[in-house]
């Protein structure tokens, strides 16, 4: 009875995505398939051809057919489909507000970490915005060792090897200077597009030095029709001290090159903003007349508040209700400084500003500087992009309540914007960031500043642009409380939780005893496992976990926004004897059990027996014994 429950080797790693794949063209051409001479599937070439009317290329090799190859592009396709053991371990101490945020940060090699979200975010991704190496000959790349990435990682990272620490430059008088940089692109964006949603797209940063190819990859990625490019004016404010010069032109602009999962489906928002001030008259001329009598029940007498705290009390134009509209839709005009009497925006001086292929708004390399320098020190980041461009891709390609990736997450820029456009807005993006824990060098004014890598420079700055963002939040709505009805709003999520790429807490299976006493690597905690379980069976890292006492059993837990927990496991606590009559309450969609937490085999089998009441085709029911 218990054998069908017990671990398996596919149990504890990510998505097979080939395996998927063939899983997709056997239901839409079962007829295609046959049994190879290895006994595994196999397709057969020529009834493909029939199926789909002769339409497959099958020459070999010719030298006229159109192509974009390189050194190890092989290797880099099939690097994408190979299925990852790693984990993603919690860190709660390094975490914020773990119990209530549905944010993510990932410190790890985001190859791995993408392949280890192909489960539970396969098409769930609304945007994905990513700022690579840009190839220079000064940044670092990834330089995968395809027979194993996490090794070669937990290295680079100095976590198994004194020694490897070092971090690697692409530089230019390398044999396999673009090589290098495509075969790390090619598979993270392979595993990229997977994660979007139908009407899902991705914002690629680039300058010169490698847009023509990263065009071509996405080109055969995404399929050409699907992928555009936009030119950003990087010193739209005027100054920059850092630009490209030569003696011929000065380079004041780079790329983003968008890719979408189908350009048919996808439609960018425009975004409103107000033309030339116009404004009209809030409030009445002076009375002359006895104004305390005036007042006394008079609805046009009221007070309003301007986000700097300054008061008004006055007889207005409009009733309170009316008013309280007017900033709803953003139309109260405080002056620049927050703190002017208020006036009316009128509503005819707003325009739809439609999305354009140049973006030429503030947002500057220096703007960029200064959001970062601003929260966590000067010289602490290398070009961060500014805060006013991610917002501008967000507005126009992301609704309220969406999932934003970022896997080259550098100082957080991401993060920030996300948790300020929340704050503006109303929100509820999520966001997940991702970003190898590379080491700062020893004489930068970040490793002076304490901070030892880059990831600990992108968690510190979300903490601080966090409480500035809620700060500010809380002000404007204090300052409006008579306007506001609190219990109709919600503060931005400011919060994240830490998750760190490391091996997996489970041993290697062996065929011969598979489930040995130490089939789990000493060390590890119970949430620890907890997390690699769920993550490798599809559920999400965004959603809220806790830990309950059901009939005296200690339970790690999935909750839903209601509380009501739908992922349950026991790992380290025995179960007790009422603990199955208890679940049956819960709507539940994965149990999880280590097999020493039974006292007995006949607590185990009533345990199982009373999970498979609940097995049914309205609620499939996964049981897990470890």
């Amino acid at each position: 009875m218990t054998e069908e429950y017990k671990l398996k080797p596919k149990d504890v790693q990510s998505m097979d995505i080939a395996q998927d794949t063939i899983s997709k063209l056997k239901q839409i051409l079962p007829e295609v398939f046959t049994e190879g001479v290895d006994g595994n599937c196999s397709i057969d070439i020529e009834k493909l051809k029939i199926a789909i009317g002769g339409g497959v290329d099958v020459g070999a090799d010719d030298a006229t057919r159109y192509s974009f190859n390189w050194s190890g592009k092989k290797q880099a396709q099939a690097e994408a489909n190979k299925p990852s053991m790693a984990t993603l371990r919690p860190s709660v101490e390094d975490s914020k507000d773990w119990d209530n945020t549905n944010n993510v940060y990932i410190e790890g090699d985001n190859l791995e970490v993408l392949k280890l979200l192909q489960k539970s975010y396969y098409g769930q991704i609304k945007m994905i915005y990513i700022d690579p190496p840009y190839n220079t000959g000064k940044d670092f790349v990834y330089k995968d060792k395809y027979e194993d990435n996490l090794k070669n990682y937990l290295q680079k990272t100095g976590q198994i090897d004194p020694e490897g620490n070092n971090i690697d430059t692409n530089n230019d008088s390398a044999g396999k200077y673009h090589t290098n940089w495509l075969n790390m692109m090619y598979p993270r964006l392979k595993l990229a597009r997977n994660l979007l949603r139908d009407d899902g797209v991705i914002f690629i940063s680039i300058d010169d030095n490698e847009v023509h190819n990263l065009r071509k990859i996405c080109d055969e990625i995404f399929s050409a029709e699907n992928v555009d490019c936009i030119v950003w004016n990087k010193e739209s404010e005027g100054k920059s001290g850092t630009l490209k010069q030569t003696l011929r032109y000065r380079n004041i602009h780079e790329y983003i090159i968008i890719c979408y999962k189908n350009k048919e489906t996808t439609r960018f928002d425009k975004i409103s903003e107000p033309l030339e001030a116009k404004y009209g008259i809030l409030e009445t001329a002076n009375l002359a007349v006895n104004e305390d009598k005036v007042k006394e029940g008079h609805e046009n007498w009221y007070e309003l508040i301007s986000p700097s705290g300054k008061k008004w009390y006055k007889h207005w134009k409009f009733k309170q209700s009316l008013v309280l509209e007017f900033l709803e839709e953003n139309l109260i005009y405080w002056g620049k400084e927050g703190n002017n009497q208020p006036r009316l925006i009128i509503p005819s001086d707003y325009r739809r500003k439609v999305y354009s292929t140049s973006i030429i708004e503030k947002s500057s390399t220096t703007a960029g500087r200064k959001d970062c320098e601003d929260l966590i020190g000067a010289n602490s980041f290398s070009y961060p992009k500014p805060i006013k461009l991610i917002n501008h891709l967000l507005q126009i390609s992301s609704t309220a309540d969406e999932i934003i990736l970022d896997f080259f997450s550098g100082s957080a820029t991401t993060a920030h914007a996300v948790m300020q456009l929340n704050a503006e807005d109303g929100g509820n993006r999520k966001y997940i960031c991702v970003q190898l824990p590379e080491a700062t060098p020893d004489d930068s004014e970040a490793k002076k500043a304490g901070y030892k890598n880059i990831c600990e420079i992108g968690k510190e700055r979300i903490r601080r642009a966090g409480d500035k963002i809620l700060s500010e939040w809380q002000t404007k709505h204090k300052a409006n409380d008579l306007l506001v009805n609190e219990s109709q709003t919600i503060a931005p999520d400011i919060g994240f939780k830490v998750f760190k790429l490391d091996t997996s807490n489970v041993r290697p299976f062996d065929s011969k005893d598979m489930f040995a006493d130490d089939l789990l690597v000493a060390g590890r905690s119970a949430l620890d496992l907890f997390y690699e379980l769920v993550l490798k069976q599809g559920y999400s890292l965004d959603y809220c976990q806790t830990i309950l006492d059901i009939g005296g059993t200690k339970c790690y837990a999935l909750i839903n926004t209601d509380g009501k927990p739908f992922v349950l496991a026991v790992l380290d606590d025995n179960v007790k004897p009422n603990f199955a009559t208890q679940i049956l309450k819960y709507a539940l969609t994965l149990v999880i059990v280590k097999d020493d937490c039974f006292n007995s085999d006949e607590v185990k089998l009533n345990t199982l027996a009373t999970l498979e009441q609940l097995q049914n085709k309205d609620n499939p029911l996964q049981i897990r014994i470890v």
